[in-house]
């Protein structure tokens, strides 16, 4: 019976076009009160974050000393183990104060990658029809081209693109045909990309499937760029290695901008976690050693030039720490947002090929979230030892080692002996 429901499902988003993939979070509301563009990673953010919220009221609102709520039992027993796992690392002092930010990172990266694994991520939003696509492909030509002029000769004039008086909206190219060389160079950009054919007008719309083949086409079998305006009533597409006849009017060729995407294929969410962590990390590092000790690693002129390479390389490593911190977490979750996409759209025939990817990617989720808050502890346990502790340390280590090593030693004698007392 699973054979053969993945299969039927399989040849329903087999027909259905290639969700459009970039880095970039995609904006589906501009100018919110007159100041914000808002990302479709933004409105995840939210939703995990209302989730946790949902989550922490529903453990709490019942408490009782002895949980009879299975609920409550899992709460507990879930902060239990991240409490034994920040005590393990960084003491029974430090344990406690570092607790709140790592199991605030650890749920929340958890729910929004989690999320993210619902079929609405992805698959519902607004149309952004073809005119838009294409004035926003053809300002970026434009500019491509004025850079390059500039490059061959920084006196050279730049292009700037004329606007229609009698553009209507998004209904129209907004732009005057531009030169010869302009239209070339957007025609060989975009010609070949693809158009999702979405029925009816804009709007809130899914990612179209079913069993009809014929649900995108290329955008020069959409835009005529010798006459430069868009085609209309019945359009040849070239489907596989053959021609069919489509008649497009009432449709909307474009692409789905979608409502939600996962909020950790978004470098600025990422890279806002990260600031956050790096920020409270270096505060407990203050707090713990005093603002003069504590800057002493990164500025350091009492050991010699020496020392002040060292500083510069601590400073250096932080900075490195808040990238390693982002582009981690960015990369594994966009990978795996491509490879769920992959394996739905290519070859979902067969049952296993859905589900293999969907559980993996659900260890992934949990073991990101692990990694970025572990990380983050280890971090800030670093920050809070002082120099003085990792200086006796490395102290002791050495004179264990050489207490050892001339212990085996059997020509070492007193001296052994009296190196083992010094330790």
């Amino acid at each position: 019976m699973l054979a053969v429901t993945a299969s039927v499902l399989g040849r329903l988003f087999l027909n259905s076009p290639i969700a459009h993939i970039q880095l970039a979070a995609e904006t589906v509301g501009n100018d919110i009160f007159g100041k914000w563009n808002i990302t479709n990673s933004l409105i995840a953010a939210w939703c995990a974050v209302a989730v946790v919220i949902i989550l922490a009221i529903l453990a709490t609102r019942k408490m009782q000393i002895v949980p009879r709520n299975r609920f409550q039992n899992l709460v507990e027993a879930f902060i239990g183990w991240l409490a034994d796992l920040t005590e393990s690392m960084a003491g029974r002092k430090w344990g406690p104060t570092f607790l709140p930010l790592i199991a605030t990172l650890f749920i929340f990266i958890l729910v929004a990658n989690w999320s993210a694994l619902l079929p609405v991520f992805g698959t519902i939003g607004k149309v952004e029809p073809a005119q838009e696509i294409l004035a926003h492909e053809l300002r970026d030509v434009v500019k491509d081209v004025n850079d390059a002029a500039k490059k061959r000769d920084p006196g050279a004039v730049e292009y700037v693109l004329v606007k229609k008086a009698d553009a209507h909206g998004h209904e129209e190219m907004p732009y005057e045909k531009p030169a010869p060389n302009i239209v070339a160079a957007f025609q060989r950009e975009v010609g070949n990309d693809r158009l999702v054919i979405f029925d009816g007008e804009e709007g809130t719309r899914l990612i179209p499937i079913g069993f009809k083949k014929i649900k995108e086409m290329r955008i020069s079998e959409y835009w005529d760029f010798d006459h430069w305006e868009a085609r209309h009533g019945e359009v040849e597409i070239k489907v596989g290695d053959n021609l069919e006849t489509l008649n497009i009017d009432g449709k909307t060729p474009g692409r789905l901008l979608p409502y939600l995407r996962s909020m950790n294929t978004d470098l600025m969410n990422t890279l806002a976690l990260a600031l956050v962590a790096m920020f409270l990390i270096e505060y407990w590092g203050i707090k713990a050693n005093g603002f003069g000790s504590y800057a002493s690693r990164f500025i350091n002129f009492k050991q010699g030039p020496i020392g002040f390479a060292v500083g510069l390389l601590e400073i250096i490593s932080e900075f490195a720490r808040i990238i390693s911190f982002s582009f981690r977490l960015l990369g594994n979750m966009f990978a795996g947002e491509i490879l769920l996409f992959s394996s739905l759209f290519l070859l979902p025939v067969m049952a296993g090929v859905v589900i293999l990817p969907f559980f993996m990617e659900t260890a992934v989720g949990m073991i990101q979230a692990l990694v970025f808050s572990v990380l983050a502890l280890v971090f800030g346990s670093m920050a809070v030892t002082s120099h003085e502790e990792h200086g006796e340390a490395h102290g002791h280590e050495y004179a264990e080692g050489q207490a050892g090593h001339q212990a085996q030693s059997p020509k070492s004698g007193g001296h052994t002996e009296a190196v083992i007392k010094s330790t």
